[in-house]
């Protein structure tokens, strides 16, 4: 019999635990001597196997020596664990590169990520231009701000580079119509665009705007799928937080809406023929498409 699917909470706990440990210098042999556990526990807790209490938490990380300053948030996210109902958020801070957020987590050990956008390009797929602008609206961001998340965002793509994970992106007409910044950004993001879809592992698909209006497609989600573990869904609000949801009843409705874009969206060739045409359009300086337009942040 296969061990239980270790929840999402605790493997984010786990790889920062092990994070923290190598960046100790510990073998997971020495960190089990300091803390009197037996070496199988900590393999265990660090796969997210073990549901570590509070004080379990706060023992490990004063035996390994863990910076205060990384350990006080861990310990945190241990107590939210706990009393997770099958849904949590995470305060929003794509500029923060760290190893523990959830979004960088996931995205690194799904199998399969389907990725749904009403009115940008997804995160995964930007252009620095194109990132840079969208972000540069964040009002509440300061120019280091700005820098840092736009690096985090393109670091990110590294993981399209994953020959273990299927990418499915769904993109909105909208998103593709509106200008971010100008018709200079857009056709370089178009373009890159469709060089990437052209990646085996990837996969991008117009929603057309000739659907109509539905209600449940107006905000963007992503599912994020597992060989091992239950399936999770983000959903991410531009500036408050990330929400993360686990229970079968919040996930299966969005797995719903997924089986509804495949049937509705243009084909892989259709959409690719489509961007590569409003690419052209965008190249030669036109913005007869253009829905709505972000201004480009000036420096």
């Amino acid at each position: 019999m296969g061990s239980k699917p270790a929840p999402a909470g605790y493997r984010e706990l786990g790889a920062a635990l092990r994070k923290l440990r190598k960046e100790a210098g510990l073998t997971g042999r020495q960190a089990a001597f300091r803390s009197g556990w037996d070496p199988t526990k900590i393999s265990r807790i660090e796969s997210g196997q073990v549901h570590l209490d509070v004080a379990a938490v706060c023992w490990y990380l004063g035996k390994i020596q863990a910076p205060h300053d990384e350990a006080v948030p861990l310990i945190d996210r241990c107590r939210q664990i706990r009393h997770n109902p099958g849904f949590w958020l995470t305060a929003h801070g794509e500029r923060i590169p760290d190893v523990f957020s959830s979004l960088l987590y996931h995205e690194s050990t799904a199998n399969g990520v389907t990725n749904y956008e009403a009115q940008t390009i997804p995160g995964l797929l930007q252009t620095d231009g194109y990132a840079r602008t969208i972000i540069g609206e964040n009002i509440s961001y300061t120019k280091d701000d700005v820098e840092s998340s736009v690096a985090v965002r393109i670091g990110r793509s590294w993981v399209l580079g994953r020959n273990d994970c299927l990418f499915d992106f769904y993109i909105h007409e909208q998103a593709l119509r509106t200008i971010v910044g100008n018709t200079a950004i857009m056709a370089e993001q178009l373009l890159a665009l469709t060089l990437l879809a052209a990646a085996p592992n990837v996969t991008v698909r117009v929603v057309p705007g000739s659907i109509g209006e539905h209600p449940a497609l107006l905000g963007s989600f992503r599912v994020y799928e597992f060989e091992e573990h239950e399936p999770l869904v983000h959903l991410d609000h531009a500036t408050v937080a990330s929400f993360w949801f686990e229970d079968r009843d919040f996930v299966e409705p969005y797995r719903k809406l997924v089986r509804y874009l495949t049937d509705v969206a243009s084909s892989v060739e259709e959409s690719r023929s489509f961007i590569a045409a409003l690419a052209d359009d965008y190249d030669r300086g036109s913005s007869g498409h253009g829905l709505h337009v972000v201004e480009e942040e000036q420096p």
